[in-house]
C-alpha cells in the first residue's frame, strides 16, 4: 500500500484530475450524449498519460528536485529513478492503449502527446519558447483528445486555441518573472533572448488574440454570458502585462482561466440541454 501511495503521488494526481476534468468537457462538448464507456475510458487515458508526463519530468528533474525539492518521491528515495522511469513508460502505454479502444484520432492525439512529453521532460522545457508553447499545447489539447472522443474536433478547436493561447501568455510571464534568477543561472528562457519588453508584448498578443477568438465559438448565449467574465479578467490581465506586472498578469491569467473553464462547462451543459 506505501508503494501504491507513492506511485500515485508522483503522477501529481491533483493535475491529472484536472487534466481528465478538461478532456470531459472537450467530450461533452463534442458530443451532447457520450455513452459513459466512452467517457470513463477518455477520464482513464487522459489521467494516465498527464501522470506518465509527471512521473517521467521527476526522472529528468531529480537532481534538481534533490536540491529544491527533497521531499518528492525520487530524492527522497521511496522510489529509484529507474522503477519512476519504467512506471511512466507504463502509464504511457496504458493511456495510448485506452485511447486506441476510443477511436484512431484519440490514439494519435495520446500517442503525440507521449512523445510531446517525454521530449519535454528530457530537454524542451529549456529550449526559449518552444518548452513554452509545449506547455500551452499540453494544456489546450485536453479539450481536443475530448472533442475527438466525440466525433468532432472541430467544434473543441476554440477550446483548445483558447486554452493554449491563455497558458502560453502565462508561462511567458512566468518566464519574465524569474529572470534574474534564470540571467544568473545561465538559463535561456524568451525574455533574456529576446527581451523582457518584447516577451511581454508577445504574451499581451496571445491574451488579446484569445479574447477575440472566445466571441467566435458557435457554443451559445449562456456560454457567451460566461466567458465574458473571463474575458474580463483576461483584461486586467492585459492591462497588468503591459504595465510589466507579471506577478499580477500570472494571477489574473490564472483566475481568467478558471472562469474560461466554468465558461466551458456552461457550453457543455447547455448542449446537452441542462440549461
Amino acid at each position: 500500500m506505501k508503494m501504491v501511495r507513492v506511485f500515485l503521488e508522483i503522477m501529481r494526481p491533483g493535475n491529472c484530475l484536472m487534466a481528465g476534468i478538461a478532456a470531459l468537457i472537450g467530450l461533452m462538448v463534442a458530443d451532447s450524449g457520450p455513452l459513459p464507456v466512452t467517457a470513463a475510458l477518455v477520464f482513464i487515458a487522459v489521467f494516465a498519460v498527464t501522470g506518465a508526463g509527471n512521473a517521467v519530468n521527476d526522472y529528468f528533474d531529480r537532481e534538481i528536485d534533490a536540491v529544491n525539492r527533497p521531499g518528492r518521491p525520487i530524492p527522497s528515495k521511496r522510489i529509484s529513478p529507474e522503477r519512476a522511469f519504467a512506471w511512466s513508460i507504463l502509464l504511457f502505454l496504458l493511456g495510448s492503449a485506452v485511447a486506441l479502444l476510443i477511436n484512431p484520432v484519440a490514439f494519435a492525439i495520446a500517442v503525440a502527446n507521449s512523445i510531446l512529453l517525454y521530449l519535454y521532460a528530457r530537454n524542451l522545457k529549456v529550449t526559449p519558447f518552444f518548452g513554452n508553447l509545449a506547455v500551452g499545447y499540453l494544456t489546450g489539447s485536453t479539450f481536443l483528445f475530448g472533442g475527438a472522443a466525440g466525433g468532432d474536433v472541430g467544434i473543441t478547436l476554440f477550446l483548445f486555441l483558447l486554452a493554449t493561447l491563455a497558458t502560453l501568455a502565462r508561462e511567458v510571464e512566468k518566464d519574465i518573472e524569474d529572470v534574474p534568477g534564470d540571467r544568473a543561472s545561465g538559463a535561456r528562457t524568451l525574455p533574456i533572448v529576446i527581451g523582457e519588453r518584447r516577451a511581454s508584448h508577445l504574451a499581451a498578443s496571445f491574451v488579446l488574440i484569445a479574447i477575440l477568438l472566445s466571441y467566435l465559438a458557435p457554443l451559445g448565449r449562456a456560454y457567451l454570458a460566461a466567458v465574458t467574465v473571463a474575458d474580463l479578467l483576461f483584461l486586467a490581465a492585459l492591462a497588468s502585462i503591459l504595465r510589466g506586472e507579471a506577478p499580477r498578469a500570472q494571477k489574473m491569467l490564472k483566475a481568467g482561466m478558471a472562469a474560461a473553464l466554468v465558461a466551458f462547462m456552461v457550453a457543455a451543459a447547455s448542449g446537452m440541454g441542462l440549461l
